[in-house]
Formats: C-alpha cells, structure tokens, sequence
C-alpha cells in the first residue's frame, strides 16, 4: 500500500469514524422518553418536604400530562441550584416505583421556575425539560395546595 493510499484510508476512517462515535453516544439522548402508566404515586412538597398521597385524578391527570410531553427532554447539563421544590415519587399497578419528578416552582429558585426532571427510580437515566407556564399549569396545581412563599428572579 502506497504512502497516497494509506493517507487517504486514514483519512476516510477519520472523518467517517468521528460522526459515528458520537452519534453512538449522543443518540441514546435524543430518543423521545417512555413514560409508563402509573397506578398511584406521593408528593412531597416545599421546604419542610410535606407529604401526601396523590388522588385518583391526579394520577390520571400525570398520565395525560406525560402522554403530551414525550419530546423535548433533554439530559441533565447543569447543577441544580437546590434539591427541587417538590419531589413526586409515582408507581405502576403493582406498585413498583417507576418514576420520579422534580419539580421547580419557585419555591427556593426562581430563575428554574417550571423546570422538570424526570429520573428513573435507580438514578440512571435523568431527563430535564423547561415548560412554559401554560404546560408545566397542571404540574403546579399538585404543588400550590401548599402555601409557600415564592422567591422573586434574582
């Protein structure tokens, strides 16, 4: 094989090789996240981490929630200024834990005001999505049953 040759061939594995690399890591990113059905969950909510069950309906509000928001989610790239506003821990009919939310309202940072992270119960997979205040509407009616003061933008 001729110098020419052999330049070319490691050309070619360069510039093909590189994109395939990275895609085969940034793919996994870019898919559409699967929520499951869930049968019930709990909230904890607010500074002093108040808890409850979730009722019926907004279990199958959640489900309606996630079924209109598949796309968008990206992975986590940044540090969270704080543990989240309100934690909702939901699990399937057999009660298994499927999916847990973080959820920011401006509780303790306003600047991450209807923010959601989505995170598998095992910590692996962590999916964040910023929603506009119409979107994240149904999300804070579970959190605004608790009265808190809210922190102004910085």
């Amino acid at each position: 094989m001729s110098k020419k040759a052999a330049a070319l061939l490691g050309f070619f594995v360069l510039v093909i090789g590189t994109p395939i690399l990275i895609w085969t890591y940034a793919l996994p990113d870019l898919k559409p996240v699967v929520f499951p059905q869930v049968a019930s969950g709990s909230i904890e909510v607010g500074p002093m981490r108040h808890k409850r069950t979730l009722t019926d309906a907004e279990v199958s509000m959640l489900n309606t929630w996630f079924t209109q928001h598949k796309g968008g989610w990206g992975p986590l790239s940044t540090t969270p200024p704080s543990s989240g506003d309100s934690r909702v821990t939901l699990f399937d009919d057999k009660g298994k834990e499927v999916l847990d939310l973080t959820l920011w309202t401006g509780i303790s940072a306003a600047d991450w005001n209807d923010t959601v992270f989505v995170e598998s119960p095992d910590g692996q997979h962590v999916r964040s999505e910023h929603f506009s205040k119409k979107q994240f509407a149904p999300l804070r009616m579970l959190v605004d049953q608790h009265l808190f003061r809210r922190t102004d933008f910085p």
